[in-house]
């Protein structure tokens, strides 16, 4: 069955490929799918209209199972490496769907707006491909310079691209704003360790701890660490080794390089 629905269905689209497509997920039962609307929501970022499932039949018909009309969900994507197909066009009527959904029209959805445009950026930052966030980045400038988020989003791009200057001031700005925000710390300590100001680093770290979750305070301690090994300073590699070991999880790919890289001779 797998053979006659890959006909019409190729896992080979990513959730960012896919805004304004209907797309088909495995839900891991054969021949048997999840399908849903994707779309760019202002306030979730990627989301997808979750309509319900279908089976593809032995005559390679399409069936629906819809969720009842109080039960249709709409779902945030994390940007990851998941695989959807699009749905043929051909096919809409067995799925009893159309290619420009009522719901969506309500949504009244204003794509030119900052908060539109800043939700592409960051799924771009968020994905990797700082690259394709600028266009986006400088269209929110145009409207806005001063919009919420704008400042740390324009900092990862430059972070990503290894322009260090440029990061270093908009994160301080943001900082001051979201003194509670990880992901800002986190950014800032990536600039501080690339930019070899780790003295200023470690000082971002302490800061960090309040707002950090144990994973969090694995993958800061563990990054400040690794620096330091590649630098052969033994003396504060073993102070950040000591500290990477009360976070990092046993049993873990981390820990067993952070091991490996205690047992290493400096010199």
């Amino acid at each position: 069955m797998q053979a006659t629905a890959q006909k019409d269905l190729n896992f080979d689209k990513r959730f960012v490929e896919s805004v304004n497509h209907w797309t088909a997920l495995y839900t891991g039962k054969d021949s048997v799918y999840n399908y849903g609307y994707i779309y760019m929501d202002p306030k979730l970022g990627l989301a997808v209209h979750n309509e319900g499932t279908f089976k593809i039949t032995g005559n390679n018909a399409y069936v629906p199972t819809k969720r009842p009309f109080g039960a249709i969900n709409t779902l945030r994507l994390q940007n990851n490496k998941t695989k959807v197909a699009w749905i043929p066009e051909n096919r809409f009527p067995e799925l009893q769907i159309t290619a420009n959904p009522d719901w969506l029209s309500a949504l009244k959805i204003d794509t030119a707006s900052a908060a539109y445009l800043l939700k592409w950026a960051f799924t771009y930052n968020d994905g990797h491909e700082s690259n394709k966030a600028l266009p986006y980045l400088e269209r929110v400038k145009q409207i806005d310079p001063n919009y919420p988020g704008l400042d740390f989003e324009f900092a990862y791009y430059y972070n990503a691209n290894r322009q260090f200057n440029e990061s270093e001031a908009l994160l301080r700005k943001s900082l001051a704003v979201r003194p509670d925000d990880f992901r800002v710390y986190k950014e800032l300590i990536y600039e501080e360790v690339f930019s070899n100001n780790l003295a200023m680093a470690e000082k971002t770290y302490q800061l960090a701890l309040p707002h950090s979750n144990t994973e969090q305070k694995a993958e800061l301690s563990y990054n400040i660490c690794l620096i330091y090994f590649q630098q052969k300073n033994e003396p504060k590699f073993n102070q950040w080794a000591a500290e990477a070991k009360k976070w990092v999880v046993p049993g873990t790919k981390q820990m067993e390089t952070l091991t490996r890289m205690m047992s290493s001779p400096m010199n």
